[in-house]
């Protein structure tokens, strides 16, 4: 399916002759007079690209690039303009703007600014698929997960985790300190030091209780995570559901 590109100018020679260079480069092409028109197709389409004339006869195309940045972020925008001014380029690019043609737009270079914006595209989908892939197995497994940052601050909690530990998602962002001192995730100072000093590996069947108190035997693995640099920048904490506590014999006897 050849990838789609939206042209919004208001002058038609302009959209004639981008429809037309890159109708013949195998896209398939929209165009836009106004930013009326160019808001409804872009609300109805998830584009590839857009290219938008910064000055649509008394309209502004930021507005459109204001709202593809805001509802399909991942879409690369590329404005265009007669007259380039500092200010009008330093806005474009705090927007959002992948790049910048100033008229008249040659056909090779609005050929090189189409492929460059639309590698650009293809990586951000390609990230965005991985991310939501690996999220959903964050979230599925059994385990429980709880991943930090080199400042042992939490940054991440699967389901799993939070219901082990009977904990809210609201624990996210703070630090073990933090958590060990509250009460809405008091089990963080069972397994403060074990992150602190860095206790790599297995600990079988350790007693531990929950929020509420609640006693549980689990078997907890931590694992360093180490950038391409191998710096490590923080840690991951898998906890594993033994079952039931075990016994206290002395209690037993008792």
């Amino acid at each position: 399916m050849p990838q789609r590109i939206l042209v919004v100018d208001d002058e038609e020679s302009i959209r004639f002759t981008f429809d037309a260079f890159l109708t013949d480069a195998g896209y398939q092409v929209d165009t836009a007079p106004s930013v009326k028109v160019a808001l409804d197709l872009v609300a109805a389409t998830a584009y590839d690209a857009v290219f938008i004339d910064i000055l649509l006869g008394r309209e502004s195309g930021m507005q459109i690039l204001r709202h593809v940045r805001e509802n399909n972020p991942n879409c690369p925008v590329v404005m265009i303009t007669g007259a380039p001014e500092v200010t009008t380029a330093a806005e474009a690019v705090r927007l959002g703007a992948f790049d910048y043609l100033t008229k008249p737009v040659h056909q090779d270079e609005l050929l090189r600014i189409a492929r460059r914006a639309l590698e650009r595209k293809g990586l951000l989908d390609q990230q965005e698929t991985f991310r939501l892939r690996m999220a959903a197995v964050f979230q599925s497994i059994q385990e429980g997960i709880l991943v930090f940052d080199e400042q042992f601050r939490l940054v991440d909690i699967n389901d799993s985790a939070r219901r082990m530990l009977v904990c809210d998602k609201d624990v996210v962002g703070r630090t073990l300190d933090e958590l060990s001192q509250s009460t809405d995730c008091s089990t963080a100072r069972q397994f403060q030091d074990i992150v602190t000093q860095r206790c790599l590996g297995e600990i079988y069947r350790m007693q531990m209780h929950n929020t509420l108190g609640q006693p549980l035997l689990v078997s907890l693995t931590m694992a360093p995570l180490t950038g391409q640099a191998g710096r490590e920048t923080g840690v991951v904490l898998v906890l594993r559901d033994e079952g039931p506590p075990l016994r206290d014999a002395n209690a037993d006897s008792a």
